[in-house]
């Protein structure tokens, strides 16, 4: 009798399946293509038409064959295309790896393709076996330590973290209200850790009665005013420094921490959570934007994202229930779970 295990997907040949597997194995391959065309600027150098590889390995001061092979071998992947007089365009795939283009990936595809984060993925054994963060093992500090000490790198992952923001925002404001509702007076918003700035603006300017309190590492919040500036918020929204392990803003009705949870492991997320909760007032709520692990085997990008937390932060993606114990163990209570159509959930919390 055939087991759960032993069934092959719909339709698939064992031989099918293999290919497959094989495939799959082989993906550092295209990750590690994707970055260095990135790093290359080459979808920016095409914006204006396709181009010949001679033309773009002057440009890039590459060995034309050999930039020639990458681009075929892209195209393949249906990034970038040649056409019949040898020269190359962008594609579909190829049109978000353009820096500032609506929903690029340009800045995501450098942080990835960084060799820091290649060797941390590599020594994966280390935290499967330890339940540690293989990137400080793998390169002998945290991975935050890391950034602190390569501006450049810091910086893509700045754009990155604004980037995924940016396409993030519209999904979440479309699925939370803001506002309050049921005649709830919300006054004040407080994003703690919020980066540059750019999921807080957003909020403000769809709510023009509101005024917004940004916090973070002092290092990061100078960037934080263009963002501001250009939403046409920066006069209600304060920007100070913070330590969300020891404190944060008073005076918001409503805390957001966005993609933070998840970089920690429950003993420091319990922290910040405690922190928040010193400050969070009794008509007041916390929202966690964060990804929520499904149950069953369904393939779901919280499944990777978990384990690339527990690579790089140790920290972790995690399902509801473990949502629901952090915050009770933090004095919230989980009021209510907001999906959106963006893979992220509004996770409310009001005090307990």
């Amino acid at each position: 009798m055939n087991s759960q295990y032993d069934r092959q997907e719909p339709g698939m040949t064992p031989l099918e399946a293999s290919e497959k597997l094989a495939q799959m194995i082989m993906g550092f391959r295209l990750t590690q293509m994707i970055s260095v065309a990135a790093r290359l600027s080459i979808a920016d150098r095409l914006k204006d038409g396709p181009q010949s590889v001679d033309a773009l390995a002057q440009a890039t001061g590459t060995h034309a064959p050999s930039l020639y092979r990458l681009l075929r071998a892209l195209a393949g992947s249906g990034i970038f295309a040649e056409d019949e007089q040898g020269r190359f365009g962008l594609t579909p795939l190829a049109e978000p790896l353009q820096a500032g283009v609506p929903g690029s990936r340009r800045p995501e595809a450098l942080v990835f393709g960084e060799p820091s984060r290649w060797k941390a993925w590599g020594d994966l054994l280390y935290s499967v076996t330890t339940g540690e963060s293989a990137f400080r093992h793998a390169n002998g500090m945290t991975s935050w330590e890391y950034l602190a000490n390569k501006p450049e790198l810091s910086a893509n992952f700045d754009d990155y973290m604004t980037a995924g923001t940016l396409l993030q925002t519209a999904s979440v404001l479309g699925a939370y209200d803001f506002s309050g509702g049921q005649g709830t007076q919300i006054r004040t918003i407080v994003d703690v850790a919020g980066g540059h700035g750019a999921f807080i603006a957003a909020i403000l300017q769809a709510n023009p009665h509101m005024r917004g309190i940004l916090c973070d590492a002092p290092h990061v919040i100078p960037g934080a005013q263009p963002v501001l500036e250009a939403a046409g918020v920066k006069e209600r929204c304060e920007v100070v420094p913070c330590d969300f392990f020891s404190s944060v803003p008073e005076g918001g009705d409503i805390y957001i921490l966005k993609q933070i949870v998840h970089d920690w492991d429950d003993e420091h997320a319990l922290a910040i959570l405690k922190t928040c909760r010193r400050v969070v007032p009794g008509h007041g709520r916390l929202l966690l934007v964060e990804r929520i692990i499904p149950p069953g085997n369904a393939p779901d990008s919280a499944k990777l994202t978990d384990l690339h937390m527990l690579i790089i932060y140790g920290g972790r993606e995690r399902t509801a229930a473990e949502f629901g114990s952090l915050l009770s163990q933090s004095g919230f209570k989980l009021a209510r779970l907001v999906p959106t159509n963006g893979g992220f959930s509004v996770v409310e919390a009001v005090p307990e």
